[in-house]
């Protein structure tokens, strides 16, 4: 339980940046992510083989090639913040973390969209969802 708040600690610096500023710090994240590494080479995050270590990375590689695509509709940040949610959890709860965060922005959005609240070309911060998403996740 203690690799999930030291996870949600780093994701909550960066949650906080990213509704604020708009942007996310980097080197939180890359710390985060160095945390992660040295915490699996010392064994803390129990057996896992390279595959799984692999696997863990695909989510935040998917959305660094969604940043590449829309030409940054989606921001390289949310990619690392994904590369470092999944080096501390792993691939299926890092999907599970993400999918939960993606319903929750589209819920959101769509409230704020009926209700004349934002227009649709607004930009609308992703890591606060993840928060919210690895809370739901890490609670279940």
């Amino acid at each position: 339980m203690w690799i999930e708040l030291v996870l949600f600690l780093f994701l909550a610096v960066c949650a906080v940046f990213d509704g604020l500023c708009k942007q996310i710090p980097l080197i939180v994240v890359w710390l985060g992510m160095l945390a992660a590494v040295c915490l699996r080479l010392y064994g803390a995050m129990g057996e896992n083989g390279m595959a799984a270590v692999v696997l863990s990375l695909i989510p935040g590689m998917g959305f660094f090639l969604l940043s590449f695509c829309s030409r940054e509709k989606v921001g390289y940040g949310d990619g690392w913040t994904l590369l470092m949610i999944g080096l501390f959890l792993g691939a299926y709860q890092c999907f599970l973390i993400l999918l939960v965060g993606l319903l929750a922005e589209s819920a959101v959005s769509i409230v704020l969209l009926m209700f004349k609240k934002m227009r649709r070309d607004r930009e609308i911060p992703f890591v606060p969802f993840l928060l919210l998403g690895m809370g739901v996740v890490v609670c279940f």
